[in-house]
């Protein structure tokens, strides 16, 4: 019998290209979902069968960027409430704009790349970039390099170490298995403990978010 990663190895085979351009238009909405590891399959495959490993990396920039796009815009025409909504379920509550916006006073533009990599940073990042003074222009350009850099690190990795990966995925089956379960279980229950919190004790108490320029006007 096959195993499940063996499974989803030989539909990653069969479709590729779109299953990691969908894959990190996914990812890059921040909820749940292995799209680093899917990335890192997708390198192994494109080498095994002779794939071309430039086209798999720019799918998987091409559909992190056209989903960052959605949030900047977001952030850029005041949607409060989507990103209230995500602070309400994320892990780091009330205080996410403000950790945030102490990457952007430090780093600028460059958070954006920084947040493809962080997790506390990588969704709040694109949605806060206009309210931080950085332009379109800016952000396109930061954008795209930090998704290429973060597309080829994970999908390269996986080509370097092809011809072990599939090894690794039969013989971890069972385990790779429960543990993407077990994943999905602890994050429901912590999403349902916060929203249970939160409806019994209200939300935490936090500053609100400036922009370097309200910061240094005070």
């Amino acid at each position: 019998m096959m195993t499940v990663p063996a499974t989803l190895l030989g539909w990653l085979a069969a479709h590729t290209y779109l299953v990691v351009f969908v894959g990190a238009l996914v990812d890059a909405t921040g909820v749940p979902f292995p799209g680093r590891l899917l990335l890192v399959a997708a390198g192994a495959v494109a080498e095994a069968r002779g794939l071309s490993v430039a086209a798999v990396v720019a799918l998987g920039a091409v559909g992190a960027v056209i989903t960052d796009h959605l949030w900047y815009f977001a952030g850029r025409l005041g949607s409060d409430r989507l990103l209230n909504l995500y602070c309400a379920v994320s892990l780091s509550s009330g205080r996410c704009e403000r950790a945030t916006g102490d990457y952007f006073r430090r780093y600028g533009a460059l958070t954006i790349v920084i947040g493809r990599f962080v997790a506390g940073v990588r969704l709040l990042a694109w949605p806060l970039a206009a309210r931080s003074g950085i332009g379109y222009p800016k952000f396109l350009a930061f954008d795209v390099a930090g998704a290429l850099l973060w597309s080829a690190t994970w999908v390269l990795l996986g080509w370097f170490f092809a011809d072990r990966w599939q090894a690794v995925a039969e013989h971890a089956g069972t385990v790779f298995g429960v543990a993407v379960v077990a994943c999905i279980l602890l994050g429901a229950a912590v999403l349902t403990f916060r929203l249970h919190r939160r409806r019994h004790h209200g939300p935490a108490h936090s500053p609100a978010w400036s922009t370097p320029k309200e910061t240094a006007a005070r």
